[in-house]
């Protein structure tokens, strides 16, 4: 790099540096031989058929953030984006996909993205949820999906909206038996508003086409690593014990709840979290697959209709 100086006090002069281009003015006199550098520019990927760049080195702030767990969740609710406008698809630095639209609301746009958590579970659900935030900082995180129904009065199809998350694998095993140490997560009263607001106005019921509607119900959910596929549960019974109002149970919601909580003093422009969750079955001998498609379409089809009322509590404001 040119010849070394050495001014009267001491420090040492090897030169000029210029990063990236345009011109250098040095005031006085310089010594040595100017050295051009040229930052690489990071790599960009692009997702077949969108042409976006990959947006997963953060800085594009989302006011909503979706996250799902089966595929079956993930393309109910890229139907749903699809419709929306300015929908893209791209992958972030990280291997996750991401979908992106612009919800129109009565007072302005939303942006909203979402993602798939990598395997099912609270502890997966919980890294994706960090990662959403950390990359877009969502002030609103919605867990859209399916979930068994616990309660006679849910029918498969039906839509469970949860205003608390009870996680019941915390527990003590004693030579006696099982003691259980339910922990319960409330959703943040800002969006308990806006959850009032839309019920108000749906009365409970979504009508798809004239040959198709559901119900929508609100309260408690259960959530934890087990899967419940007997009606007789020791777990089931206890939820039923912790808060007879228990609609359903799945296995990511305790997470999230968990991950929210723990951040909420952080970072003050967090909202809140929301769970929307379609009824596959009934929790019992009969749990398989053959309903997923359907519960999966009318969680995605009520997240449709309940996001413009968290314009209110969204970045937009």
């Amino acid at each position: 790099m040119g010849g070394e100086t050495e001014d009267r006090d001491g420090t040492r002069n090897i030169g000029a540096l210029v990063t990236g281009s345009g011109s250098i003015t040095v005031g006085g006199s310089a010594v040595g031989n100017q050295t051009i550098h040229h930052e690489p520019e990071p790599p960009r990927h692009r997702a077949a058929g969108h042409g976006r760049e990959d947006r997963g080195g953060g800085g594009q702030r989302a006011d909503i953030g979706i996250l799902t767990v089966l595929p079956e969740e993930m393309s109910a609710v890229v139907d749903v984006l699809g419709r929306m406008t300015d929908y893209a698809s791209y992958q972030m630095f990280g291997g996750a996909q991401v979908h992106e639209a612009s919800v129109r609301t009565d007072h302005g746009t939303l942006r909203t993205v979402a993602m798939q958590t990598l395997q099912h579970g609270p502890r997966s659900a919980a890294l994706a949820y960090r990662d959403l935030r950390q990359h877009y900082r969502p002030p609103i995180v919605l867990l859209v999906g399916i979930a068994g129904g616990i309660r006679s009065r849910l029918d498969i199809g039906d839509v469970v909206i949860s205003d608390e998350v009870i996680y019941y694998d915390a527990r003590k095993e004693t030579p006696t038996g099982i003691l259980r140490r339910g922990q319960a997560q409330t959703m943040a009263p800002v969006l308990l508003h806006r959850l009032n607001e839309f019920f108000v106005r749906h009365r409970g019921t979504v009508q798809l086409d004239p040959d198709e509607h559901f119900r929508i119900h609100r309260g408690p959910v259960g959530s934890g690593d087990a899967v419940i596929t007997d009606a007789d549960s020791d777990i089931r019974i206890y939820l039923e014990r912790f808060n007879e109002r228990t609609l359903a149970v799945e296995t990511e919601a305790g997470g999230v709840a968990q991950a929210f909580y723990e951040e909420i003093n952080v970072d003050q422009t967090l909202r809140g979290w929301l769970t929307i969750r379609g009824i596959s079955d009934l929790a019992d001998r009969n749990k398989g697959h053959e309903h997923h498609d359907l519960a999966a379409r009318h969680a995605a089809a009520v997240m449709e209709r309940l996001l413009p009322y968290l314009w209110l509590t969204g970045a937009g404001q």
